[in-house]
């Protein structure tokens, strides 16, 4: 008896398992999963037999794909590999075509393997051994949805260390991203509606396909595969490669119904007995059941329920998945619209005849048509500002027109359409921060940001987005409930934690014991919509080279130019002296100068004085509060008050007589001149201060503060004064749900009612 070769021995080896793996599956004496597990370990082994006597010593690897990769593995599949090379040196041609040889060559003894490589970069175009350069060059630029849903279930077989290590962390970062993915729903849709209507073209009465079919192996794959892709980026203990163990993942996490995840893992193991069935009765690489044939009693039982399930396993992946976008026709568009005016319908087209950039226009040009018609129609519904809604999407397309994946979440995410539609069409600020940097939709959606960096540059661009973020997500919320407290105190948090990381970021350069006294709105944690921050630096004893270097910085830090503009507008013009006054100050110098020499204005801004970062120092406001307040400073202050109301007889919220800032320095004089130390920085415990009567300006002055805010929202520009005939005092009135009319007569209803106290409460206005 002679000795076989190394080739035919490898198909002895395999005819043999595959016969006792292909008898259980037609007796039904194992399950499916079972037969499944112990075929792909063989396969495995198999492969590494044949790469090891093709590719010895090459620095090249060998990786599984498809259902080998995942180690699921069909009695008659093909099996998806992919080789890749160190570099062009380790590239065998010789070697490949040997591989390729030893596998699917078919002779007397059959054959080995049909060995799929066309999930290789660039498909069946590309090189059949690329190098790790040309495998991250590709999928780093040009990889697609359903490349990366193919690379969950890559694994590496066997070879060079080195580029396996490489080749799984890319492919990694490939597959699973951390930010959410808006191409990623949309592409499914159309590749399964793709698959849908390949199965209905090869449908056949009494045909069932178990891969392709609605309800199918296939749509399972596809369900559970786009689960582990959409979150396995921020949970890696997705990051696995079998069908069964991600669905008990994603019931154990919630991300899935129990009772749907179990279905769906009885659902697809009944699919796969059935599939290697079909497949063992003549080693056929077949997925059509033909229900009219002879079947053993375990096929025929499994077919009564067979239909249900498809159906209910069709519904589940609806339900993620959704309708495939159809196709709008302009002009049907333009009929539909019912826009008034002429203006509006050329502004129309000009949307709709903005390009979108994306390797696949025909998919996102649907997707973003769906989105404008479902933008539009929304925009109507809400009865914001349709011309300036639609100037703002025009202007949002633009700046998104790279990604056009985001009109694909959109029209699947309808709330986020809503509120999108809603920031449109009644604020102009926080939609114009959108249109500058679309890429914060990704955190808007998930109100979230990432821990922040520790390099310093890097850091910079997180702050600004931080102000920018907190900025749209607390303005949709105030839109909407009108909630001034929270929108106060999330603001000036956010500011409290962008300046303790830079300063803390600094330190680590410039060791100083230097400290942050918040003044004015910030001070009070009541921090608005366009504020700057006021502030000064401390120091406990008398300040350094480094101190000065560190404030130096801080400041050019926190007002240089980024992305979106700088991260905050500062003003230091409170510190002692004014802008002649020391940058730094030391605090004992600082107490001096309150309590002896600070003029009675300064005096007044000082009682907003609040640490930032948990300082320890506490300022003593008792030592200038306790001055109390001259005649001759009464009256200088009562000078101020006058200047400061406006000349013209326009109706200001902050400066008329009874507005923001009359209430405010009324409310800080009575402070100094009856030596009040108040309960904490904020107006509202300022203005407690006057006793009952004090009750009617808190509530007035919230509804001011209110009213200030909201239009900083829905003006183009920073805005204060209150003009009937100005688009923005009409879009403020349509916002607070009032009409002009009668806004205007409740603000000037307001001013009265806060005159009318403060003439008897202000100590300015008191006869000296």
């Amino acid at each position: 008896m002679t000795n076989l070769s190394f080739e035919d021995q490898l198909r002895k080896e395999r005819n043999e398992i595959w016969s006792r793996s292909a008898l259980c599956a037609k007796n039904n004496s194992e399950s499916s999963e079972k037969i499944c597990k112990e075929w792909s370990q063989a396969s495995d082994a198999l492969l590494q037999k044949a790469f090891d006597f093709c590719f010895a010593q090459q620095k090249v690897a060998l990786f599984a794909l498809g259902k080998l990769g995942s180690q699921e593995l069909n009695l008659s599949s093909d099996v998806d590999v992919l080789l890749v090379a160190q570099d062009e040196s380790s590239v065998s041609l010789s070697s490949l075509r040997k591989f390729q040889k030893v596998l699917t060559e078919r002779t007397s003894q059959g054959f080995v393997f049909r060995v799929d490589f066309d999930l290789r970069p660039g498909g069946k175009q590309g090189p059949l051994v690329p190098t790790l350069d040309q495998f991250k060059d590709y999928y780093g630029n040009y990889g697609e949805t359903w490349e990366r849903l193919a690379f969950v279930r890559l694994r590496p077989l066997c070879g060079e260390a080195l580029v396996i290590n490489e080749v799984m962390s890319f492919a990694k970062k490939f597959s699973f991203r951390r930010h959410l993915d808006f191409t990623l729903l949309e592409d499914l849709k159309t590749l399964r509606s793709k698959i849908q209507g390949h199965y209905w073209a090869r449908s056949q009465e009494n045909v069932i396909d178990l891969k392709l079919g609605v309800g199918g192996i296939r749509d399972v794959e596809l369900f559970t595969h786009a689960l582990q892709v959409i979150h396995g980026g921020r949970d890696p203990g997705l990051q696995v490669k079998g069908t069964t163990e991600a669905l008990k993942l994603l019931e154990e996490k919630g991300l899935l119904p129990q009772e749907e995840a179990q279905f769906l893992r009885t659902h697809y193991w009944n699919l796969r007995q059935l599939e290697n069935y079909v497949q063992a009765l003549n080693d056929e690489q077949t997925h059509l059941l033909r229900t009219q044939e002879d079947h053993p009693k375990f096929i025929l039982e499994a077919l009564t329920r067979l239909p249900d399930e498809m159906k209910r396993c069709d519904q589940i992946v609806k339900s993620l998945l959704g309708e495939a976008p159809k196709d709008l026709l302009l002009e049907d568009e333009i009929k539909k619209l019912n826009l008034p005016e002429e203006d509006l319908k050329e502004l129309w087209q000009e949307i709709l005849g903005q390009e979108v950039l994306s390797r696949n226009k025909g998919r996102d040009e649907l997707a973003r048509k769906a989105f404008l018609a479902d933008f539009l129609d929304t925009l109507q519904q809400q009865k914001g500002d349709i011309r300036r809604g639609l100037l703002l999407l025009k202007d949002f397309i633009h700046g998104t027109r790279a990604k056009a994946s985001f009109f694909a979440m959109l029209i699947r995410e309808k709330e986020l359409l809503q509120e999108l539609a809603w920031l449109f069409g009644h604020s102009p600020y926080l939609s114009r921060i959108l249109c500058n940097r679309p890429e914060l939709l990704d955190s808007f959606v998930y109100r979230a940001q990432d821990k922040m960096s520790e390099d310093l540059g890097t850091l910079l661009e997180e702050m600004a987005e931080k102000r920018l973020l907190s900025e749209v997500i607390n303005g949709s919320a105030f839109l909407e409930d009108k909630d001034l407290p929270s929108l106060l105190s999330h603001l000036s948090s956010t500011a409290d934690s962008i300046v303790e990381s830079l300063l803390g970021a600094l330190k680590k350069d410039y060791p100083s014991s230097i400290q942050i006294l918040a003044l004015g709105k910030w001070g009070g944690q009541e921090l608005g919509f366009r504020s700057d921050l006021d502030f000064i630096f401390v120091v406990p004893e008398e300040p350094t080279e480094n101190d000065f270097k560190l404030a130096k910085r801080f400041i050019t830090r926190l007002t240089e130019p980024h992305r979106g503009g700088n991260i905050y507008s500062i003003d230091m013009r409170l510190r002692p002296s004014g802008k002649a006054g020391p940058l730094v100050i030391p605090v004992k110098d600082l107490i001096h100068y309150l309590a002896h020499e600070a003029s009675a204005w300064e005096r007044q801004a000082y009682t907003k004085a609040r640490w930032i970062g948990g300082a320890q120092n506490v300022l003593p406001l008792q030592s200038f509060i306790r001055r109390g307040l001259t005649k001759d400073e009464l009256e200088e202050l009562e000078k101020i008050r006058l200047q400061l109301l406006p000349n013209s007889g326009v109706l200001n919220v902050k400066f008329s007589e009874g507005g923001l800032i009359d209430i405010e320095l009324a409310a800080q004089t009575y402070l100094l001149a009856h030596k009040i130390i108040p309960a904490s920085s904020h107006t509202q415990d300022f203005i407690a201060t006057f006793g009952d009567p004090g009750r009617t300006l808190i509530e007035n002055y919230g509804r001011l503060r209110q009213i200030e805010q909201m239009l900083q929202l829905v003006a183009s520009e920073s805005l204060v004064e209150l003009q009937p005939n100005h688009e923005s005092f009409q879009s403020l009135a349509l916002v607070l749900q009032s009409t002009p009319q009668d806004l205007l007569q409740e603000v000037s209803d307001l001013f009265a009612a806060n005159i009318a106290v403060l003439k008897e409460l202000d100590p300015r206005r008191q006869p000296h």
